[in-house]
């Protein structure tokens, strides 16, 4: 039976073959952990739970050194209060204890110890593995099932770092060639990884000499469309070794640049409000849903509606880190772009009151106070005031979530209108 990442591994699979977009990938196990229990003794199962919650204070976190900080260690020593489900499982035919951590108290702790939080939404990773032996190179592809592959997609795992390698097939194969990989060579390696549409790039050159291996490899940060034009260094590193150590420490040096650029740091003031505009909001579903997904980012402390206008929402965003980690995040969610008059079609990158394409103009909403119920999203006030229209079929008509009631108008100038937003700070949904 398939573990959740190697069915994580498959998806990717399936969707290189379709050649679909991957950008960010949402890794389901960063509140899971397997430890190999070596006996039923207390002391065996205490061991084995500090371990697990090492384990996921390492995966969210995006640090592998978090452990040392001082509240953490403080912690470990009463593990078990962070344990929301338990039982005993199997892995390569040893006993282990199998444990979900709460979501909520891992957070907590992670504030109180001022360390960072990496959300489920993580940058898929495409790598391109050389391996040379006996002064013979080839690249490694998706199931080839090499030692050094598994022990990497292994490692990756327990980092919570969704990895993709590329699958051999033809088009790879004429795409790219050994001297490409092993010189480094950005052009014909970004490519080549242009059809998996990866967020970021790694290389792996590896040099095996028996049951050691030494490993040298470059981190491209930048998606593989913008990679040749981004002429940004690559991180690099080393490691070497036995082969599961030398792949476990490069893996972790990885880990720890990607959450450097994406994690945000738990535990200060909230940076304060930073307003957004989001364009083509066709339906309540597609607000409360954009709504979902902005106040679940790991940067966000709170969200609120300030306006709508046409098919355009205006959200008022509490962060809890600066504005450009902010928008790293979002944008890793596929559905989000920035707006530009190719994303939005024929419709100018910031538009007036007058030039506002409104769907069926019939019926206007004009200085009416709007409000919603769901029990699932926090109570915010949307206003569709001062003579907007309300398109058919969008947020004020779709839905009975969406209602009148009696909020009470917001003074002129707590309005953020559309021309006012940033034209870096405005962005287009595409569900």
């Amino acid at each position: 039976m398939m573990n959740e990442f190697s069915m994580l591994r498959f998806a990717f699979f399936m969707l290189a073959l379709l050649a679909l977009p991957l950008n960010a990938a949402t890794v389901n196990n960063l509140y899971q952990a397997q430890v190999v229990l070596p006996d039923t003794d207390k002391q065996s199962e205490q061991t084995a739970r500090q371990q697990g919650l090492e384990q996921v204070l390492v995966k969210v976190s995006g640090q592998s050194q978090v452990v040392d900080n001082e509240v953490i260690r403080k912690a470990l020593s009463s593990s078990s209060q962070y344990i929301s489900q338990f039982g005993v499982g199997s892995l390569n035919g040893q006993q282990t204890l199998d444990m979900t951590f709460d979501r909520v108290q891992v957070h907590n702790l992670l504030a109180q110890a001022n360390a960072t939080v990496w959300s489920d939404q993580r940058p898929a990773v495409l790598v391109w593995l050389v391996k040379e032996n006996n002064r013979e190179r080839e690249i490694v592809w998706d199931q080839t099932s090499n030692p050094l592959q598994t022990e990497m997609n292994t490692a990756a795992n327990q980092r919570g770092v969704p990895v993709l390698m590329p699958i051999g097939d033809f088009e790879d194969i004429t795409a790219v060639t050994v001297p490409d990989l092993w010189g480094g060579f950005v052009e014909p390696v970004a490519n080549a990884s242009l059809r998996y549409n990866p967020e970021s790039i790694l290389i792996v050159r590896a040099r095996e000499d028996g049951s050691n291996v030494s490993l040298s490899w470059q981190l491209f940060e930048q998606s593989a469309d913008r990679l040749v034009a981004s002429q940004v260094a690559p991180k690099e590193g080393r490691a070497s070794g036995e082969l599961a150590v030398a792949t476990r420490e490069m893996v972790n040096q990885i880990a720890d640049q990607l959450a450097a650029k994406y994690a945000v740091q738990l535990g200060g003031e909230s940076r304060g409000l930073f307003t957004i505009s989001v364009a083509n909001i066709q339906t309540t579903e597609d607000f409360f849903t954009l709504e979902r997904m902005l106040t679940s980012l790991s940067s966000v402390a709170s969200v609120d509606v300030q306006r709508l206008h046409g098919d355009k929402a205006m959200f008022g965003v509490n962060l809890l880190t600066t504005e450009d980690a902010f928008k790293r995040e979002l944008l890793l969610d596929r559905r989000m772009t920035p707006l530009s008059e190719d994303s939005y079609t024929g419709q100018a990158l910031v538009e007036s009151d007058s030039n506002i394409n409104v769907v069926n103009q019939e019926q206007s909403i004009s200085d009416t106070d709007v409000s919603r119920s769901e029990q699932d999203v926090t109570t915010n006030t949307v206003i569709v005031g001062d003579g907007v229209v309300s398109p058919e079929k969008t947020i004020a008509q779709e839905d009975s979530t969406l209602t009148e009631g009696s909020v009470t108008q917001p003074r002129s100038a707590d309005v953020v209108m559309p021309s006012e937003v940033a034209v870096e700070n405005q962005f287009y949904w595409q569900p």
